[in-house]
């Protein structure tokens, strides 16, 4: 079987970034698999074809990507071509990681701590997004949802019948544990007490994932309690936030780390209470490393936590009682035993049984065909 596979970063690390190179790695195992890029980072068994865009802003940069795109790729040449998103218009097979409608409408709420200029910026690639989202998913013959929720949103807000929910796969070196000197070394490096409890964030765009709302919430929790922060944003603002409610011994921003593992690692609880997520890769990530999660119903990953078992599910994140309510369950409780579970919950999500899902995807898809 050939496959195209249309990713426009394709990275070993990242979310969907890395989604797309190891969905590559995979095919590449058992299918002729082309890749058409326009910034790869690893190495890969796939022919690469290296597609060009103009400028550096997001907008600009993947809509000239998929000009080029669409010059340089011929269905005829391929059984499958499988799109990240809407880059090509016409794929057998696209993924979708979230539902730009779906933000616009709560635009003025996940934008609010942006300059009018930005704010507009912003809407206007949302725009776009949106509607490049309704003509390329119309035009698959199956559209991948990485969540149940995901997927009622885009047959609610693009009338979109062809889905099919296939959640996102975790290697296996995720699964890895970390000895308790080599732990003990890492905080210390990080200025971090053996004894306190640390909660982890992962991700940009702090204020759509709920960064504050966790800021908040840090005061009513025990003292013992640590917010580890990894990933972009405009920390100046938040290390303000922080300050003003005088948590900020207890708060450190790591910044993007594209080593992710030491932090996973370091870390006893993973927080991740977005207003909207399409799916939230770091709720998988960390339970595969044994770390239960505290996470928000807006989050596509929720659907992957048993309540009370491998973690908790808060409703209104935005109300901060709630968070430090199921924070707390967490603080109290047993977590060597929350890990145990949470880790074999993860073995559900290997990408060797995720990646036979979306094979036989394409083999009904190329049946149809002849």
């Amino acid at each position: 079987m050939r496959i195209a596979v249309v990713s426009f970063r394709t990275y070993e690390y990242g979310g969907v970034e890395r989604y797309a190179f190891e969905l590559v790695k995979h095919l590449s195992a058992v299918a002729e698999v082309h890749l058409f890029t326009n910034r790869i980072i690893g190495t890969t068994e796939a022919k690469v074809h290296l597609i060009p865009s103009l400028g550096s802003r997001d907008l600009f940069a993947v809509n000239s990507f998929m000009y080029f795109l669409h010059r340089g790729l011929k269905r005829r040449d391929f059984d499958i071509i499988h799109s990240m998103g809407p880059l090509y218009l016409y794929p057998d097979v696209v993924t979708a990681h979230m539902c730009q409608k779906r933000l616009l409408l709560d635009a003025q709420n996940l934008f609010s701590d942006f300059s009018r200029i930005r704010k507009y910026y912003w809407m206007l690639r949302s725009s776009i997004a949106a509607h490049f989202q309704k003509i390329s998913f119309n035009n698959a013959s199956v559209v991948i949802a990485v969540s149940s929720q995901l997927s009622e949103e885009l047959k609610t807000l693009y009338g979109i019948k062809n889905l099919k929910v296939v959640y996102p796969g975790i290697e296996r070196f995720f699964f890895s544990k970390p000895d308790k000197k080599a732990k003990e070394i890492k905080r210390k490096q990080l200025d971090i007490d053996n004894n306190a409890v640390v909660l982890l964030f992962v991700g940009s765009q702090w204020k759509r994932k709920g960064l504050e709302f966790l800021i908040k919430a840090l005061p009513l929790l025990k003292k013992n309690v640590f917010l580890l922060v990894v990933g972009q944003g405009n920390a100046a603002q938040y290390k303000k936030i922080v300050a003003s409610y005088n948590v900020s011994r207890r708060v450190k921003f790591a910044g993007f780390q594209k080593n992710i593992l030491d932090y996973y690692a370091v870390s006893d609880i993973c927080v991740l209470p977005s207003s909207y997520e399409g799916f939230g890769y770091p709720v998988l990530e960390a339970m595969a490393m044994g770390l239960p999660v505290v996470v928000s119903d807006k989050v596509g990953a929720a659907e992957l936590v048993r309540d009370g078992k491998t973690g908790y599910i808060v409703e209104k994140p935005e109300n901060i009682e709630n968070l430090v309510f199921k924070i707390e369950c967490l603080v109290n409780s047993n977590l060597s035993l929350f890990s145990e579970r949470v880790s074999l919950e993860a073995k559900k999500y290997l990408w060797d049984i995720k990646i036979k899902q979306v094979l036989t995807i394409y083999r009904r898809i190329k049946d149809q065909k002849i």
